[in-house]
């Protein structure tokens, strides 16, 4: 029988935001809304990034090693991504001031 918990040491997941935000597909023409999304969201998927790597780390110490090597490939992606969002912040940024 497997255990649901996967190691010993314990990790802490302060999750601070909501998860039902809307999702609507306004197009906010203020730029100052515009950088405030861009702002959220990097900082939101920044919380989520830190998360799958922690469930990366405990697949690894479950001897799930396929698996956890996925997901950090996906980890990389979505910090990837993120720095996209975060390139496109300072563009816009720039183009504000």
């Amino acid at each position: 029988m497997q255990e649901n918990h996967l190691h010993e040491h314990p990790h802490d997941h302060e999750h601070p935001h909501d998860h039902d935000h809307p999702h609507d597909h306004d197009h906010p023409h203020d730029l100052g809304q515009v950088q405030a999304l861009l702002e959220y969201m990097l900082d939101h998927n920044g919380h989520h990034a830190a998360e799958l790597g922690d469930v990366a780390h405990r697949l690894s110490h479950a001897g799930l090693d396929e698996a956890a090597g996925i997901l950090t490939q996906g980890v990389e992606a979505f910090k990837k991504g993120n720095e996209h969002l975060a390139q496109a912040l300072e563009l816009l940024k720039g183009g504000r001031s």
